[in-house]
């Protein structure tokens, strides 16, 4: 299947999916969202995808959501599909390895964590800006890699957080300097993938749904209390206020 912004690539059983939109810093509008699920979704029960390698084109993984679009529809971009994308991506039930580079910020930080593994180039660098412009930032996503206390106190921080801080805070799995990370990416894919099908289902089930709660409703729940933002006036001009300050 041909998208728009997206590139997959089956490798060994290995879909390599890379956001494509580089002239954008692989912001996720509308249309490339509606594409990751689409992929995902597709993929599930395709015997011929094994696991998953969410790469990037260009000099950066993402910069999040696509605040011009989200200006210009109003904040709906922020509401489209929101629930049905989270839970497409973070419940697939195959491993999934992210490939890290340039930065990964806001939304663009909680795609990356979909990861099972992250593996980053050195120079990355991970950014929640989100409470600087006065939304919330995802708790749900981090949470899963770090604990909800920790989770908390980088959010409130809301400072960049280099690869190396990354992985000692547990966020990323790996540094990677050698020549080409996205074939190392795919090779530890098929390792991780190489298992039972319907044991790898199991476990990603249970280190989702067990300890904190069914992913799906965490995410609802989420969403909900993100409702009260969304629906005020101000919002939408501290939203616009960020956007033009990012782009001078």
């Amino acid at each position: 299947m041909n998208y728009e912004c997206l590139l997959t690539d089956l490798k060994n059983q290995i879909l390599v999916v890379t956001l494509n939109r580089p002239q954008k810093s692989n912001a996720l509008n509308i249309r490339i969202r509606d594409e990751l699920e689409e992929v995902f979704d597709s993929n599930r029960d395709n015997d011929e995808v094994r696991g998953i390698v969410l790469n990037s084109s260009g000099k950066h993984f993402s910069s999040g959501y696509d605040l011009e679009e989200v200006v210009q529809t109003n904040l709906q971009s922020f509401r489209h599909r929101i629930l049905e994308y989270h839970n497409s991506i973070y419940s697939f039930p195959k491993p999934v390895v992210t490939v890290l580079k340039g930065f990964a910020s806001a939304g663009g930080f909680d795609l990356a964590l979909c990861g099972d593994y992250i593996i980053s180039e050195r120079k990355a660098m991970l950014f929640r800006p989100e409470i600087r412009f006065g939304a919330p930032p995802l708790l749900t996503t981090l949470t899963r890699k770090v604990g909800p206390t920790k989770a908390l106190s980088l959010t409130l921080k809301g400072d960049p957080i280099r690869s190396v801080s990354a992985l000692e805070l547990g966020i990323i799995d790996e540094i990677y300097e050698g020549e080409n990370i996205l074939q190392h990416a795919i090779l530890t894919a098929s390792r991780l993938s190489q298992w039972n099908p319907k044991m790898l289902k199991i476990l990603k089930g249970i280190s989702n749904n067990y300890f904190f709660g069914s992913l799906y409703e965490n995410f609802r729940k989420e969403f909900d209390e993100f409702a009260v933002f969304l629906e005020d006036p101000a919002f939408l001009t501290q939203v616009q206020s960020y956007a033009k300050s990012i782009r001078q």
